[in-house]
């Protein structure tokens, strides 16, 4: 039976979301290591995260979850991602992924890391990639709709000011604060005040802010969960590293203003090799 992890309301659709979410990168795109990365998956769900993300981009990783959830589909949250901005080519996405995925409908679809002004025109466009979320959306194939971006959040808010998406996925650990263009100030209170869901990545830094002299597990999960945010995306490359992580939920306390701006200063001298690297990706 599956063992239950605490859960927030997900913005404005009304559903119940497990605070941590299992994302589809690392090992969970890799078929060489199959074996342990449907290990990983099913040893999620039973813990209680049942919102899985994965995309279309990411190597095998859709293929190792459509085999880890046979007999458990009811059980989960299934949310994939397209990086197209084109209708057709977001069609193609989909059929793929429905394909790859062993399912006939999920969960959530989210526009893969929107960046820079010039796609929100080419996925607006008369051709563009929303029409295809949307008649994907009427047509029941997909619940949700989502956007996600780890880059600029002024070109997010763009988007999201030109269609009603269900939920965000953007980036937040102690080092993002300190970037220019950093998701937790004007970003943050914009999308509570949408009421979508939101959810969160890179909340260990691509791993790089984890280990000696940075943090522990504990803290960043912990940072993370005292912001007013739904779900934390975690990327577990063992089964050792997936149960640090439920544990560090179960043991969960909101931090206080003064501890959260505490690790933010210890994350400060670390912001060019983690906020100022993936804010640059493409």
């Amino acid at each position: 039976m599956r063992r239950e992890l605490p859960t927030r309301r997900y913005g404005k659709t009304g559903i119940r979301m497990p605070v941590l979410a299992l994302g589809g990168a690392g090992v969970l795109q890799d078929l060489s290591r199959k074996r342990e990365a449907l290990e990983i998956i099913r040893e999620a769900v039973e813990s209680g995260v049942y919102y899985l993300d994965t995309a279309q981009q990411y190597r095998d990783s859709e293929r190792i979850f459509g085999e880890a959830i046979e007999g458990m589909r009811e059980r989960v949250f299934l949310s994939t991602k397209s990086a197209a901005r084109d209708y057709d080519g977001a069609w193609r996405d989909l059929q793929n992924s429905l394909k790859r995925l062993r399912t006939d409908k999920i969960e959530q679809w989210i526009v893969h890391h929107v960046s820079y002004p010039y796609e929100i025109e080419r996925l607006f466009a008369s051709d563009g990639a929303i029409k295809a979320f949307q008649q994907a959306k009427e047509q029941k194939v997909v619940r949700y709709v989502g956007i996600s971006g780890h880059n600029d959040p002024e070109v997010m808010k763009t988007a999201m000011e030109r269609y009603p998406f269900d939920m965000v996925l953007f980036p937040l650990n102690p080092t993002e604060p300190h970037h220019p263009r950093a998701f937790t100030k004007e970003f943050l209170g914009y999308a509570q005040r949408k009421g979508v869901g939101l959810a969160v990545m890179k909340v260990m830094g691509v791993g790089r802010l984890v280990g000696e002299g940075r943090f522990t597990v504990s803290e960043l999960v912990h940072y993370a969960l005292s912001y007013p945010i739904h779900t934390a995306v975690i990327l577990p490359n063992s089964i050792g590293e997936l149960r640090e992580l439920v544990q560090a939920v179960r043991t969960f306390q909101p931090l206080s203003r003064e501890a959260m701006r505490a690790l933010e200063e210890r994350g400060k001298p670390l912001m060019a090799q983690v906020a100022g690297m993936y804010h640059q990706w493409p």
